[in-house]
């Protein structure tokens, strides 16, 4: 059995050329940069398309390939999860997580340039994932009276950190600082949420030193910012 020298094809030996391309059995055909080029390579196709995409489009296209990875991961472990064990037990907890990536990829996608509703749109996904996964789990009561809490504190001190930015004429260390405060408050709630759920009274203890421990590296920056700000160049403030 023959084939042809141009584009491979299987040749009977009663043909005396390429049904396909025409070429006689036998000769030989250089193949031209112009054939070449009528035969784009595929994933240099796909990466000239991503690199023509604007920024809304690739986030767009990056929800798109998610939602259907995530969805996909969630049909076939609910399929998994009932031939094994003829009802929903453990799919339930992959169900919940990857709905609430969905939403959470989705508000990213959608509402990356209104702060206040990417994070309350972040919240929302994230409380109902506590208190979904808190009902699948016997409905033991983490959820609404721990991490609901948590929750509403890191997001509260988010969004006076973002209102702080927001309003701040000059941004710099200033930021940085208001920061590292805001992490101080947010272990030190973490330790009273705790503390009241396991013990149902408020003890302060490893929060306070970390938090405490936050004060003079927010003070640095406070003043370096204030230096910087006074027209002091940052070598000249730090001697170099």
């Amino acid at each position: 059995m023959s084939y042809c020298n141009y584009c491979g094809v299987e040749l009977d030996k009663t043909v005396t050329s390429c049904p396909l391309c025409g070429l006689t059995v036998g000769e030989k055909r250089v193949v031209t940069h112009e054939w070449k080029s009528r035969q784009p390579i595929f994933k240099d196709k796909i990466a000239s398309e991503i690199g023509t995409m604007t920024a809304v489009q690739k986030r767009k296209l990056f929800w798109e390939i998610s939602g259907i990875i995530l969805l996909s991961g969630i049909i076939v472990t609910l399929i998994i999860n009932i031939i094994v064990n003829k009802n929903v037990t453990w799919s339930k907890y992959i169900l919940v997580a990857s709905l609430s990536i969905i939403a959470s990829i989705s508000f990213f996608t959608f509402l990356r340039r209104r702060a206040f509703l990417l994070v309350l749109g972040s919240f929302i996904s994230n409380a109902v994932l506590l208190l979904l996964l808190d009902l699948i789990s016997s409905n033991i009561g983490w959820g609404t009276k721990l991490g609901i809490p948590i929750l509403i504190s890191l997001y509260a001190l988010i969004l006076v950190v973002l209102w702080l930015i927001r309003i701040s004429h000059r941004r710099g260390f200033n930021i940085l600082a208001v920061i590292f405060i805001a992490m101080g408050l947010f272990l030190i709630c973490i330790e009273v949420f705790v503390s009241l759920y396991f013990n149902n009274t408020i003890t302060l203890s490893w929060s306070i030193i970390a938090a405490s421990s936050m004060i003079p590296i927010s003070t640095l920056l406070f003043l370096v910012h204030y230096k910087l700000k006074s027209g002091i160049e940052l070598r000249r403030f730090f001697h170099i």
